[in-house]
């Protein structure tokens, strides 16, 4: 792995020296040429906040294959994710979509009815969501019909088949899912890598690695490394034992992209493959006095990761600071494989955004009774609306912590802030009609109810 990853950096490094002498002149006429199909490998590490990560500064060893695959990638410091929670933010990275145009978000009118009908409990069937429409272009769509082979190998409930978030896959892998802990990566792993081994070229291979999202349940043996005081058994553990809990969770996924990483270089395709690891949203542990995820966009949950390591042969390595966001990954692709975009996506290439960097969270009040949020960014500045009233503005220059809301010494500032939001909002495509309502599958349900989605 060292060796490959050295030999990438030397020649990215040659590339940059120009005509002053004999060695730099060598490296230039031996750097491969781009390739025009390379793989491309998709990661989510769901539920995975960017600053505990190596490559975003954490202290703590979680992320090492990551932060190895990070030295000779473009790092995206600016990363938002355009939802709150899974369904939504995956649907942006396949569809190149903000929400308000793919629609797959919780929605009191949705045909998916997350509860089944119980006698004496009509209330539950005010759990509906809208999955991702079967019409809907999506990346695995268009990549399969430009002759790729496409494979999908979900790790959470909200990945599985029902919410359609396999459209345009050729193999779409959601088996085991249907627990309180999803799919934890080694089991993912065992259905994946078997599929990578065979697979021909050119391959587009998606990971949904779920283990960060709660209940944080690592091995005892990583566990051990990142806590000072082991948890009692029947005792919740405390707010330090979470962190360090969630920390060896992330760890234990980044041990499996390691596998994924030898799995390309005993084939040879690592360097022809290009790597995206993102993730859909983060987590917040008691900031704000909230906990979870998926309702308040805090930078806590919408700062994620996003790191590209290029096939051999491109460049631009390093860290930018370009905003850039989940639904501008198909944009990013198609432009590198001369691919048309499909018309009505939102997403582009960095920095060239022609839309607000901004978060839509969309809420049933059974399950958070105060209201729908949106968040826009302008510059270091960042407008949270909230339809219940209780809206927040924040300069993220001097208060990347979001603890001190100005929005009473600056309105004028959080008004033009919501009128470009709702301009750009009210103009979006909308998304296809739901269809006739129907339940999700026991074991689906049974798993969102463990999780937290269902009470």
């Amino acid at each position: 792995m060292t060796r490959l990853w050295t030999r990438r950096r030397v020649l990215e490094a040659g590339a940059g020296l120009g005509a002053a002498g004999l060695a730099s002149t060598f490296l230039r006429a031996c750097r491969p040429r781009r390739r025009d199909r390379p793989n491309l490998v998709l990661v989510t590490l769901d539920t995975t906040r960017a600053d505990h990560l190596g490559c975003y500064g954490y202290a703590r060893p979680t992320s090492p294959v990551l932060d190895a695959l990070a030295a000779e990638a473009t790092v995206y410091t600016r990363a938002i994710a355009p939802g709150t929670w899974t369904l939504p933010s995956h649907a942006s990275l396949f569809t190149g979509k903000c929400p308000t145009s793919h629609g797959a978000r919780y929605d009191v009118d949705g045909p998916l009815v997350l509860s089944s009908a119980i006698p004496n409990r009509p209330g539950l069937n005010a759990y509906r969501v809208r999955g991702l429409a079967p019409t809907e272009a999506t990346l695995a769509g268009i990549l399969g019909n430009a002759g790729y082979r496409t494979g999908g190998f979900a790790g959470g409930p909200w990945l599985t088949s029902v919410f359609g978030l396999g459209t345009g896959f050729e193999r779409w892998d959601d088996d085991g899912v249907g627990s309180v802990n999803g799919r934890i990566a080694a089991d993912l792993n065992a259905r994946a890598l078997p599929w990578l081994e065979k697979v021909e070229e050119p391959f587009f291979l998606f990971l949904n690695y779920f283990d960060a999202h709660s209940p944080l349940m690592p091995p005892a043996e990583l566990a051990a490394r990142f806590l000072s005081a082991p948890v009692q058994p029947g005792v919740p553990p405390t707010p330090e034992q979470t962190l360090a809990l969630y920390d060896a969770e992330i760890r234990y996924a980044d041990q499996h992209l390691g596998e994924v990483v030898r799995m390309l270089e005993r084939r040879n395709l690592y360097d022809r493959t290009w790597i995206i690891v993102t993730s859909d949203h983060g987590e917040l542990f008691g900031e704000h006095g909230l906990k979870g995820h998926g309702t308040v966009p805090y930078q806590g949950v919408v700062h994620v990761p996003f790191v590209s390591k290029p096939p051999l042969g491109d460049g631009g390595l390093g860290q930018r600071a370009d905003p850039v966001q989940l639904q501008d990954v198909m944009a990013l692709v198609l432009e590198r494989l001369g691919l048309p975009r499909p018309t009505g996506i939102q997403g582009r290439v960095p920095p060239h955004l022609d839309r607000p960097l901004m978060v839509e969270s969309y809420v049933l009040a059974a399950l958070y009774p105060h209201g729908d949020w949106l968040a826009v960014f302008d510059g270091d500045w960042k407008y949270l609306w909230n339809s219940a009233g209780a809206s927040e503005l924040y300069d993220l220059a001097t208060d990347p912590g979001e603890e001190r809301n100005v929005i009473a010494a600056d309105p004028e500032r959080a008004a033009t802030m919501e009128q470009r939001l709702r301009a750009y909002l009210t103009a979006l495509p909308q998304p296809p009609g739901g269809g006739a309502a129907r339940a999700v599958d026991d074991a689906t349900r049974d798993a969102l109810k463990g999780l937290g989605y269902i009470d």
